[in-house]
């Protein structure tokens, strides 16, 4: 069996493949599509990191979205993970100067 197409389609095709193997009851058929699928995924994120590299957004580990430039978080989620502690030490800094 081939399965044709652009990376995406191949992925979104090894997930449903994966899917039908599991409700079938073969484990090892599932976990098998599941990491085809897998590397069609890193094959996506290095396409969507190569885009981004030629847009000229350079920066950060390539892991989800870029901070924005205001230091607030672009959304609820990135506001969990300490922005408290940032704008504190910035305004530390003058007063150990």
């Amino acid at each position: 069996m081939r399965i044709r197409g652009n990376a995406w389609q191949v992925h979104e095709k090894y997930l449903a493949l994966a899917r039908d193997a599991s409700s079938s009851g073969d484990r090892v058929q599932a976990e098998n599509y599941l990491q085809h699928a897998e590397h069609y995924f890193r094959i996506i994120n290095q396409i969507q990191e190569s885009e981004n590299r030629q847009r000229g957004n350079v920066g950060g580990n390539g892991h989800g979205p870029q901070p924005s430039l205001s230091g607030q978080p672009e959304d609820e989620e990135a506001g969990d993970f300490g922005d408290d502690t940032d704008g504190a030490a910035d305004e530390r800094a003058p007063l150990s100067a």
